[in-house]
């Protein structure tokens, strides 16, 4: 079952501008929309206090079929916006095909000739769509972590455990890592030393003391136009 609703599942989106999606005009008619998702060994953005590499490695478990679902093969389905009620192709039926390349999972669909079949051809050509994203989910075995040099942590996706589907999409639905951030939690449990874990300590507890010095300068400051307000009444009704 892909139930991209549950906690342990992550979205990706790679930007037309990094990596373009193509449609492929055949001799029989039947055009193919191609495109690479992710790309390999390229760092993403800030992912909200990390950024992300795919390796080479990171999908051929399922490549090979290796993968949670219960009939044992790979069943990954291509949508739009991760809309299962809008399907473009599915890998058990043909009309998805997956390939690992030197640049990254490269995939092929064979659009419905329906009206969203052509309707997602037509939005492409037009350019009226901004990229392609990806659901998956990895086991700590499958992820690696590690600091740059500019002190940001970077995760290394070596093992996806489940790829659920490949989707064009309009925006970019950049959802909430919850299941990376869990894991650098525990990363960060295990792998920070004493002085690493009080220097965040003590930024944590400066910047709380911060906040509350900005918070009662402004209530003092609230209070004083106040009370200035009170006696400019007052004066008004003496005079």
């Amino acid at each position: 079952m892909n139930d991209t609703s549950l906690p342990n599942v992550e979205r990706r989106y790679v930007p037309v501008t990094a990596l373009p999606i193509e449609i492929e005009e055949r001799a029989d008619g039947m055009p193919m929309i191609k495109g690479i998702s992710p790309p390999f060994n390229s760092e993403s953005v800030d992912l909200g206090g990390f950024r992300e590499v795919f390796a080479p490695t990171a999908f051929d478990a399922v490549l090979s079929g290796k993968t949670s679902e219960p009939q044992g093969r790979l069943d990954v389905v291509a949508l739009f916006n991760h809309d299962e009620n809008q399907v473009l192709g599915r890998t058990t039926s043909g009309t998805l095909s997956l390939m690992k390349t030197d640049r990254g999972l490269a995939y092929s669909i064979t659009p419905p000739d329906t009206q969203l079949g052509r309707d997602i051809q037509t939005l492409l050509r037009r350019g009226d769509l901004s990229g392609a994203s990806f659901a998956f989910s990895t086991t700590e075995d499958g992820q690696r972590w590690d600091r740059a040099e500019d002190g940001v942590m970077v995760r290394t996706v070596t093992s996806v455990s489940n790829l659920y589907d490949v989707s064009v999409v309009t925006r970019p639905a950049y959802q909430e890592s919850t299941a990376a951030m869990r894991s650098l939690d525990a990363w960060r449990k295990q792998n920070l030393t004493a002085r690493e874990t009080r220097d965040i300590g003590e930024k944590a507890a400066d910047e709380a003391a911060d906040r509350r010095r900005r918070w009662s300068y402004a209530l003092t400051a609230a209070a004083a136009r106040l009370l200035a307000m009170k006696l400019k009444a007052y004066g008004s009704k003496r005079q």
